[in-house]
């Protein structure tokens, strides 16, 4: 992520200061502080009825043709919930039930900075499934037939929940 050279309150060049413990950059016009939070994302690890996985193979950077678990960016004014159930249906058309949380985990990443993650363990609704455009494929797999996942914290999510069991 590029970070601000510009107050974008004033217009007035930022200075680095040190400021509640970080060095940071900071308007000496207006007094605008630069907090540089981290995104929040949701994940779907979605079952059907079978208790068999879903995961999609993704058609965007990060992680190009790589296969993982539905999820996203949550948008301003969601709860990591309905932001977890928008991702899926957004990529997959599933609706489902958010059934318990399986972790909150903090992750580094080269196109977006840092990223908190939300997982959530939901129940598909149906099967009928319907990629869009950041999707090439996807499916329902029983654990010995799942396709290899080597997205390190999706590998995680998928152990923590216990899914196999």
């Amino acid at each position: 992520m590029k970070p601000y050279t510009f107050c974008p309150f004033c217009a007035t060049p930022l200075n680095m200061a040190f400021v509640d413990g970080r060095n940071r950059m900071t308007c000496a016009s207006c007094g605008w502080i630069h907090y540089i939070n981290p995104l929040p994302v949701a994940l779907a690890l979605t079952v059907n009825s079978n208790n068999e996985l879903l995961v999609i193979r993704r058609a965007h950077e990060p992680a190009f043709n790589e296969w993982a678990l539905p999820g996203g960016f949550l948008e301003a004014g969601e709860n990591p919930e309905e932001g977890c159930l928008r991702e899926l249906f957004e990529e997959t058309s599933l609706e489902g039930t958010v059934e318990g949380l399986i972790g909150v985990y903090h992750r580094e990443s080269e196109l977006y900075g840092s990223l908190v993650v939300v997982a959530y363990r939901v129940a598909a609704a149906h099967e009928n499934i319907v990629i869009n455009h950041e999707v090439f494929e996807a499916g329902f797999y029983a654990p010995d037939l799942l396709p290899p996942v080597r997205i390190p914290l999706h590998l995680q999510i998928i152990e923590e929940s216990r899914w196999k069991n």
